[in-house]
């Protein structure tokens, strides 16, 4: 494909249209974000992963809670696995190779989308568990009847469906092809995109801020349900029940009320710079990777993913901290590596 069809991506810092910072700025940003932070974020948050998908493969209890919870560590981890690839394309020693590929050009589809998937497949997966134990507070004896381990495991197919097919629309917006590289004097394979790219990317990042802005209201909502519904049982439990026993359902109820209350806080404050970067990206075409203002795409993800991958990396505490079967698989299996 070439002629007026086609324009090649910009993957060299010289070849940035007229963006809105220096190129040494550009060049700094991905030293610092790209390269340090994001491989050092991703590698921990893989590791701390990885034990979460491991505890809860161990444990005995199949309940919709931990199909839930390993189903997210799943998708955090391919995640991170797919941004700590981004993370090594950015690497200054692929300058000095004779690789026959772009690598930059490379991550857009094979490490970048899907990262982008992964990552909202996490979305919806976090407001799941939300909803189950919103529903597990309001209606305790209805819960498992409403939310059973293999509704819990359709629900998990259909979410990963869902985003795929919402990330689909970027790739027919480029392709791979064998061409000609000015700054590095040779024939190499790059990505190639249309001239409608931006137009066909702005739908993918368009459909994506309302799947994002979809699961911001419902963890809110989800969670000002729970606070409400837990506080008119702490009041008829007041009237009702003794005083040794309402300290008892108190801590244990403030406790499912702190851990959601963090999870939301967590969601809300590592989710606001995304959602500000894909409200950017759809009312500006010119803030992608296929725009002018390319460098303004970069610096948005630079401070938004990282953010991202630590969410995704700081579960293992939240577990740790909360759950008492958790804790307990987790020392299992603490004392077989020691032994």
């Amino acid at each position: 494909m070439t002629g007026d069809n086609v324009s090649f991506i910009k993957n060299d810092l010289s070849d940035i249209y007229t963006g809105l910072f220096t190129r040494k700025s550009v060049e700094d940003l991905i030293l610092v974000n790209f390269v340090i932070v994001y491989t050092c974020v991703c590698v921990f948050g893989i590791v701390t992963n990885s034990i979460n998908i491991y505890v809860y493969a161990k444990m005995k209890s199949r309940d919709a809670v931990n199909i839930s919870l390993l189903s997210l560590s799943i998708s955090d981890m391919l995640s991170l696995y797919f941004l700590l690839l981004v993370s090594i394309s950015y690497y200054p020693i692929w300058d000095a190779s004779n690789l026959g590929v772009a690598i930059q050009d490379i991550d857009v589809l094979v490490f970048a989308w899907p990262q982008f998937c992964f990552r909202r497949v996490s979305n919806w997966i976090t407001s799941f568990v939300t909803f189950e134990r919103c529903i597990c507070i309001a209606s305790p004896l209805k819960v498992k009847a409403i939310i059973t381990p293999r509704r819990t495991v359709i629900t998990m197919v259909v979410i990963v469906a869902a985003m795929v097919l919402t990330v689909s629309p970027a790739y027919f917006a480029a392709v791979y092809q064998q061409s000609y590289d000015d700054v590095r004097n040779r024939t190499l394979l790059k990505l190639v995109s249309f001239n409608n790219s931006a137009q066909i990317d702005t739908i993918s990042i368009g459909i994506s801020l309302v799947m994002t802005n979809a699961t911001f209201v419902w963890v809110i909502a989800c969670t000002s349900l729970l606070v409400v519904s837990l506080y008119k049982k702490l009041k008829w439990r007041e009237t009702a029940g003794s005083i040794e026993r309402l300290d008892k359902i108190s801590k244990r109820d403030m406790k499912v009320i702190k851990m959601v209350i963090l999870i939301a806080v967590i969601f809300i404050i590592t989710f606001t710079p995304d959602v500000v970067t894909l409200l950017t990206m759809t009312f500006d075409q010119r803030v992608s990777i296929y725009g002018q203002y390319f460098d303004l795409f970069l610096l948005l993800n630079g401070i938004g993913e990282p953010l991202l991958a630590l969410a995704s990396s700081v579960n293992f505490f939240v577990y740790m901290s909360m759950s008492g079967n958790f804790q307990k698989t987790f020392s299992t299996y603490c004392s077989r590596l020691v032994n």
